[in-house]
């Protein structure tokens, strides 16, 4: 299953120049988590609200040049495992689409998950089936920089709060954020704290976020809750109803654990389905690729043969001819020839590129679009294949 249904346009763009005032103002007006970072037309990386927790900034004159986080980038027709898996691997749960080398759109976690749960192997996974998050026990009187760390490394929208043992509440990040840049603390403190933490440079001047207890932060009503021998499925609809990353795993009155996007993610990338086909690759010998590039081509072979085996559920074989049409002194021009062979049938196509990737990836799309076509409205004919 690809990515492609889940791609959004409506992302948020940042110069590199920008201050931090300019992308939080952006970032709660759109109610985003993260927003794309741009030299001219060049992608650097992307900035996260979450990078603003803890950090002792003026927000009116630092840039956010410092704190852009370089990532990886998907492709448009990208498998929804190797995503999952990529996401999971990169500790990132947004990130950018590029095709023709722009970033046409974004593919945001809560939206590849929701997608994911369509996977069939998915659907037998219980929440018990899971290796939960246990953060360690934070008590209301904490210091809120043990939960900020927890938050950041963990990529986790909400962190348990305990008194005396018991459940005190959840300090969420979007409400510790909101209340961190708004700041409106609680009788407890003083006049001049109020004062200084609504000037725009009061920092570092302020008594720091890091520094309040946990409590004055936390929510103690309607968290956002699941019991530990729930489906997979559930907690999924269940994170996305409630937009968050994370869920607190119940067993009775008893904290289980935490389950967070990322322990979603990972098991989707995990996911290990038998490739019931074989790919010979033809004229690999005269393109002379280097190392990577030939990794690439194979990578990007199996991870397309595997979407096939998604329409076929059946043995196939396929045979690649890749060939360089290039003439001497111009640029290298490649075309691809794919022969899919499965019992009783065989469809070929070919597809040319000057870049050999976007060649391969076309033809492949030749290959599934004739699939379709094939099958379409007739399941008896699919049957009689499988």
């Amino acid at each position: 299953m690809e990515i492609t249904p889940v791609i959004k346009d409506d992302f948020l763009t940042f110069d590199d120049e920008a201050t931090f005032s300019t992308v939080i103002g952006k970032l709660k007006q759109s109610e985003m988590r993260s927003g794309l970072v741009f030299r001219k037309d060049k992608y650097l990386g992307l900035i996260e609200k979450r990078r603003l927790l803890g950090t002792k900034i003026d927000i009116t004159k630092t840039k956010i040049k410092p704190f852009i986080q370089k990532t990886p980038l998907l492709n448009a027709h990208a498998d929804i495992i190797e995503t999952s898996y990529l996401m999971y691997q990169s500790n990132f749960l947004f990130l950018p689409v590029e095709k023709d080398k722009k970033i046409i759109g974004v593919v945001d976690a809560l939206d590849l998950i929701k997608l994911g749960i369509q996977l069939p192997e998915i659907k037998q996974f219980k929440i018990a089936d899971l290796k939960l998050f246990k953060p360690k026990k934070i008590n209301k009187d904490d210091p809120v920089s043990k939960v900020v760390d927890i938050m950041f490394d963990e990529k986790i929208d909400q962190v348990p709060i305990f008194e005396a043992g018991k459940l005190y509440g959840v300090v969420s990040y979007h409400d510790l954020l909101n209340k961190y840049l708004t700041c409106t603390p609680k009788r407890e403190f003083s006049t001049k704290f109020t004062k200084l933490a609504n000037s725009r440079g009061a920092e570092p001047d302020m008594p720091h976020l890091a520094n309040l207890p946990v409590s004055t932060f936390s929510t103690n009503d309607n968290l956002v809750t699941i019991g530990k021998n729930a489906f997979l499925t559930e907690a999924v609809v269940l994170m996305v109803k409630n937009n968050v990353t994370s869920v607190l795993v119940m067993d009775g009155t008893d904290i289980e654990g935490v389950l967070s996007l990322k322990n979603v993610l990972r098991c989707f990338g995990s996911l290990k389905i038998p490739q019931n086909f074989n790919i010979q690759f033809i004229g690999l010998k005269e393109l002379k690729l280097n190392a990577e590039q030939k990794a690439a081509l194979e990578k990007i072979a199996s991870n397309e043969a595997f979407k096939l085996q998604r329409e076929l559920h059946n043995e196939f074989s396929l045979v690649m001819h890749i060939k360089d049409n290039s003439k001497e002194g111009k640029q290298n021009k490649y075309s691809v020839h794919l022969r899919v062979e499965f019992p009783g049938q065989i469809i070929t196509c070919a597809e040319d590129d000057w870049d050999f990737e976007t060649a391969l990836r076309k033809t492949f799309n030749n290959a599934k679009n004739k699939l379709k076509s094939k099958f379409k409205g007739n399941n008896d004919r699919r049957k009689q294949y499988e």
